[in-house]
């Protein structure tokens, strides 16, 4: 990597009144651009994936406790209802 010199605020900042001193332009290489829109998009795609799998981990865990509470709920039920249809009414629950 090249050294490229970093302005810092003491650069920028002159007395009152005077104009800003110019700051020579950013000279990038075809190469470093290049290299930066490579990361840029691989970082960024990293990103995506880690975030998609948390979302889907979070949806995961809803559902589940979601089947889990139906299941609570409606499985006594059908038990019952099971249970009074073979054997008749007057079974299963009291």
């Amino acid at each position: 990597m090249t050294e490229k010199k970093i302005p810092v605020l003491t650069d920028i900042v002159g007395m009152p009144g005077e104009p800003p001193p110019a700051t020579p332009p950013l000279v990038v290489t075809a190469d470093e651009l290049a290299g930066l829109q490579a990361r840029i998009a691989t970082e960024g795609y990293a990103l995506m994936e880690r975030l998609l799998h948390e979302s889907l981990r979070e949806m995961e865990a809803n559902l589940f406790a979601d089947v889990i509470g139906r299941l609570r709920t409606e499985l006594p039920d059908l038990i019952d209802d099971l249970l009074q249809e073979h054997f008749g009414p007057g079974t299963g629950r009291r």
